[in-house]
């Protein structure tokens, strides 16, 4: 009987080991059948993208992401979210491909090595928004761990970033000295897409300070890498970088051949959008070159491909060199004719960009006003737990309280009637900008077309023109709807209107990076306020300098004001409508107030609230 039961149980034991081996087989084979197939989801993905099909190639991104999650493979998972990342960056729904990248971070928690290039891309997306403040965490994030790992292609990269950063505050010295240290890593590990980078920033900023014979040399050193890269896409913007200056140097021949080479190869790419660049950039140099006929064809030819496209800052760059090709021929009537077009454009963008701070400022205000709803729901059940205590309290306090309430209640209708006066200012200005705009601008443009017509001189309606120009600004300088939907940084400069503002005074103006108000009526007053200070400095001071400063201290802003003009003294003062509409905004702004001033000290002026 033992001698029976031994082979027999031997004999279960291998069916068994059997069934385990086949099993595992099968699900090995099921795994790599499942593998196989997201990669090829991501494939077409990308094959989609690459063919500008993004809504297709989305799809494709999305199905592989869902199926990776499906069968927990990590790795793909990651990198169908940073491919989906990159897509949405490239046609600008920054929001979405931050999303993206932080989702992909969360599976790459103890990667510090995959973490990198997520991080780099997610600061990328906060610059393209205009977010600098969050753009410059994320990358010290990203340099801490590439110091770390000595990964020295993403710590090139970073500094490149960090310089992109700096350039477009106009900090153009500090932009400079990090595409330097980008450019000395790159070359140290042999990195040549960062060298091509490091050059091309350098240049550009070089070409921004107007010094087009250094830019020159610099394009030239990264067009030459680039033609070992071979890349298409980036020898057509090298081209047009380098026959842009050279057009700036007046040597157009090179320049013609320059940009032909990038029209050339920007077509061979399907780039669109340096098509157009390179010939609009060959319509105006073949102006200088007084070829006219040329020159109208390469500019046709790129306002219509920006309109079928619907970049409207291509078209609005094409109309304008248009302009100045009919000009250039004396050929007045053609010239307004698409001079008003560029116009039409213009505001077309400008209203664009106000309706996006619109609904940006819009959402602001949904969500904070959800907040204070729960605020105020927090505080009635605080409220009702407390109310037998505080009926105690109010019983003592009854008769002493009158005094208060009385200060209070006069203080409060003080301020309504501040309120009142401020917000029909306001409410005058935004009524005088838009009927500047609509009535006294269009008047002008039409006077201009007259004058055309009736073969007046080019310089007098050149200046007409410009009047023209300076009105709509002033329009937009009083509309305080228009400005108050802008970022901060935008709105001042509008309402300063820095395009116009006088070239012989000295103006500094120093805005901390990602610098925001939120609050509506703060926002308005405080720029009214620093327009009061710069009117009295220029009409009332002769002031030649003006330094203007904001400034967080934690949850306050500060406005720091000051101008070297003749000052006066505060005791002696008459009060004009200048220093009673300060006075009054600050009182609504529940303010604190500094004036230092005396006769022949300038002005100093510092306001908290």
């Amino acid at each position: 009987m033992k001698q029976y039961l031994l082979p027999k149980f031997l004999f279960c034991k291998l069916i068994v080991c059997v069934f385990i081996v086949f099993t595992s087989q099968t699900l090995v084979a099921e795994n790599k059948s499942d593998r196989e197939e997201i990669i090829k989801l991501i494939t077409l993905g990308i094959e989609h993208w690459k063919q500008n099909s993004y809504d297709s190639a989305y799809v494709y991104l999305l199905e592989s992401e869902r199926r990776a999650t499906q069968v927990q493979d990590t790795q793909l998972i990651v990198v169908s979210l940073n491919n989906m990342g990159l897509l949405e960056t490239s046609r600008a729904n920054y929001r979405s491909s931050i999303e993206c990248f932080k989702k992909s971070l969360k599976y790459n928690a103890e990667n510090n090595s995959s973490k990198l290039n997520t991080l780099l891309n997610i600061s990328k997306a906060y610059r393209k928004m205009g977010d600098y403040e969050s753009a410059l965490s994320y990358l010290y994030k990203t340099i801490d761990i590439a110091e770390s790992l000595q990964q020295n292609k993403e710590l090139a990269e970073c500094y490149n970033e960090f310089g992109i950063i700096k350039k477009l505050q106009k900090n153009y010295k500090e932009a400079l000295s990090y595409y330097h240290r980008s450019l000395q890593i790159s070359k140290k590990c042999d990195y040549k897409r960062g060298i091509v980078g490091a050059l091309n920033n350098i240049g550009n900023v070089c070409k921004e300070q107007k010094n087009f014979s250094k830019a020159l040399l610099y394009f030239n050193e990264s067009l030459s890498l680039k033609l070992e890269l071979g890349d298409k896409k980036y020898l057509a913007s090298a081209y047009i970088n380098v026959g842009e200056v050279q057009m700036k140097l007046d040597d157009f021949i090179n320049a013609e051949s320059s940009l032909k080479k990038a029209l050339n190869y920007s077509q061979d790419s399907n780039n669109k959008v340096l098509e157009i660049t390179s010939s609009f950039l060959l319509g105006e140099m073949f102006i200088y070159k007084k070829n006219f006929s040329q020159s109208k064809l390469f500019l046709h030819r790129a306002h219509e491909k920006a309109e079928l496209i619907g970049a409207l800052d291509l078209q609005k760059e094409a109309l304008l060199r248009l302009k100045n090709l009919y000009a250039a021929q004396n050929k007045g009537k053609e010239a307004l004719a698409y001079y008003d077009k560029y116009i039409s454009i213009k505001d077309s963008i400008f209203n664009t960009e106000n309706m996006q701070h619109m609904q940006e400022m819009e959402t602001r205000y949904q969500t904070r006003e959800k907040e204070q709803q729960i605020e105020v729901l927090n505080i009635e059940k605080e409220a009702k737990a407390n109310e037998s205590f505080y009926m105690k309290i109010v019983l003592g306090v009854f008769l002493f309280s009158l005094l208060p309430i009385g200060f209070f209640v006069k203080q409060r209708q003080k301020t309504r009637i501040l309120k009142e006066r401020v917000a029909a200012s306001n409410r005058e200005c935004t009524k005088l900008g838009m009927e500047l705009h609509d009535s006294i601008s269009g008047s002008l443009t039409y006077l201009c077309r007259s004058m055309e017509k009736e073969s007046v001189g080019e310089s007098f309606v050149d200046q007409l023109r410009q009047v023209s120009d300076e009105v709509r600004g002033i329009s937009h300088q009083l509309n305080m709807t228009a400005i108050a939907n802008q970022e901060f940084r935008d709105a001042l400069s509008d309402s300063l209107q820095l395009d116009h503002f006088p070239e012989d005074i000295d103006l500094k103006i120093y805005v901390p990076d990602g610098f925001e108000i939120d609050d509506y009526e703060k926002k308005i007053n405080l720029i009214r306020i620093v327009q009061e200070l710069k009117t009295n400095s220029l009409k009332h001071g002769n002031a030649s300098s003006i330094v203007i400063s904001f400034s967080r201290l934690q949850n306050k802003v500060r406005l720091d004001y000051s101008d070297n003009g003749i000052g006066f003294d505060m005791k002696e003062a008459k009060k004009g409508n200048g220093l009673i509409n300060i006075q009054e905004r600050v009182e609504l702004l529940s303010g604190k107030l500094d004036w230092q001033t005396s006769p022949g000290n300038g002005v100093s002026f510092h306001l908290t609230v």
